[in-house]
């Protein structure tokens, strides 16, 4: 581990963007060749893989690295995760999974790569905190969308199409990774796919998919073109719960580096971006939402 030849496969790998991989390389040589750098990193990897307050317990070493080396704190978090992420592939190959299925899940570091640069600028990562659960190999990207088994933590029983779920079932999460449009082919495709994966674990019983997100929140029909993928991605879902928020912590997905702009100056290059902004000019808010649907095998079900 911690070499620039793991560096550079998963550069040519992933396919980086061109411009991203000079500045990885020399930061990551930067890193390399700093006293003390790789140990920090290395303990740290440890905490994450032992979950307990993980993120809590890592800024420390992420903050010692970045003073050691002199690299900017969403550079050395990059850097960890990307080097973190050799062992992970041989995790899956300890768990019986696929070299296809880790470069497909650990995708998402170039993701969140795009996305701090887009926001700040910086080729590096400002969400590291979201990770753990890749690494615990409990998050996987199968096809367009991201899911993990996770506990139901609704405080009534939900029932749909027939099918209850109580507090406390084991239901499938997912996520949607900012790598380009998600039309219902690819979802539905997504969800066959997830719910392949996960057959085994299901004893016989549908499977149980839920999303929170700023997504599905059922205000963004009236924000939105009922013609775009991300107001048909609510149809997808029984909706359970949909609420405003005071303020749009997701400004930034919509609007990149102009998300801290007053929203008279916001960017209308985009129709979501020309909807959002007339929504907030008028004084409006955006929110999130809770959905289920279920997967049988054969029907989906809201």
């Amino acid at each position: 581990m911690y070499t620039m030849d793991y560096l550079d496969l998963f550069i040519d790998t992933l396919e980086l963007p061109e411009d991203s991989r000079e500045p990885l390389r020399r930061d990551y040589a930067v890193l390399l060749g700093t006293a003390g750098a790789v140990e920090e990193l290395e303990t740290a990897r440890v905490k994450m893989l032992a979950d307990a307050n993980w993120w809590e317990e890592l800024v420390p070493h992420m903050n010692k690295v970045s003073e050691l080396t002199g690299l900017h704190r969403h550079v050395v978090d990059f850097l960890f995760l990307m080097a973190a992420s050799e062992q992970m592939r041989e995790d899956y190959k300890t768990a019986g999974l696929s070299d296809e299925l880790f470069w497909e899940t650990i995708a998402d570091l170039k993701f969140k790569l795009i996305e701090c640069h887009t926001v700040y600028g910086i080729w590096g990562m400002f969400v590291a905190f979201w990770h753990a659960w890749f690494f615990q190999l409990r998050r996987f990207k199968l096809g367009r969308l991201q899911y993990e088994p996770y506990t139901y933590e609704g405080k009534e029983p939900v029932t749909i199409g027939g099918y209850t779920v109580n507090p406390g079932d084991t239901v499938y999460n997912m996520h949607i990774p900012s790598c380009g449009p998600f039309p219902r082919e690819a979802r539905i495709e997504s969800y066959k796919q997830a719910y392949e994966f996960f057959k085994k674990d299901l004893n016989g019983k549908p499977m149980v998919f839920v999303c929170h997100s700023w997504l599905l929140f059922l205000g963004n029909r009236e924000i939105l073109p009922a013609h775009l993928n991300m107001v048909d991605f609510i149809n997808d879902f029984r909706i359970l719960e949909s609420y405003e928020r005071d303020e749009f912590g997701d400004k930034w997905r919509v609007f990149g580096a102009d998300f801290e702009k007053p929203d008279a100056e916001l960017p209308e290059d985009t129709t979501m971006r020309r909807c959002f902004k007339k929504w907030l000019l008028d004084g409006k808010k955006t929110g999130e939402g809770f959905g289920a649907f279920i997967y049988d095998g054969e029907n989906f079900i809201k």
